[in-house]
């Protein structure tokens, strides 16, 4: 149950004209009812956020397991679940989406994959305190464009667990974790 109550579009109807323009398919998430409340911020979180998850061609694949991995560094579950379906739907193995906490003993991840998981895990953390070799082999894997993509992906996903972990937002009720 969340902590504050979610707004209801006769609340903000405008906020709400907004999500179904931007956000047909998903215009009652939590996570959206709740920048509802803040429609200033929702107008800019919308686009900033397709911005964020489709920007310089990073490969979904390890942009997923970097956000699943933020999530469970963090113990938030709102954002982890969706994005556990959404790495099995851009075609990331069951068996490394269970074996992701423990990917560093796992024969399942590339060396690359392991790297990103390193920095998704440690900036999550610490982010003054990623290791010089866990930037350089992200860096080296991916370059600079795709790397500095990768960080706005884990932060992103770092702020919003620190939005919806203290409000206690939950999936959806027709929400299944695949």
């Amino acid at each position: 149950m969340p902590r504050i109550q979610l707004p209801t579009p006769d609340d903000e109807p405008e906020a709400f004209a907004l999500l179904r323009a931007k956000r047909g398919h998903a215009p009652n998430a939590q996570i959206f009812r709740t920048l509802a409340t803040c429609p200033e911020i929702l107008e800019v979180f919308i686009p900033m956020a397709d911005a964020v998850r489709n920007g310089c061609g990073i490969d979904p694949k390890l942009r997923e397991m970097a956000i699943v991995m933020a999530c469970q560094t963090m113990g938030t579950h709102y954002e982890h679940d969706p994005h556990w379906n959404r790495a099995l739907k851009e075609g990331v193995l069951k068996e490394q989406m269970q074996a992701l906490w423990d990917f560093e003993k796992s024969a399942l991840f590339s060396d690359l994959e392991k790297a990103v998981l390193r920095l998704a895990r440690d900036a999550t953390r610490a982010p003054a305190q990623v290791s010089d070799k866990v930037w350089e082999d992200v860096y080296h894997g991916l370059g600079q464009k795709q790397s500095v993509a990768l960080l706005f992906n884990i932060g992103w996903y770092n702020m919003t667990g620190r939005l919806t972990g203290p409000l206690e937002l939950s999936n959806e009720a027709d929400f299944t974790r695949l």
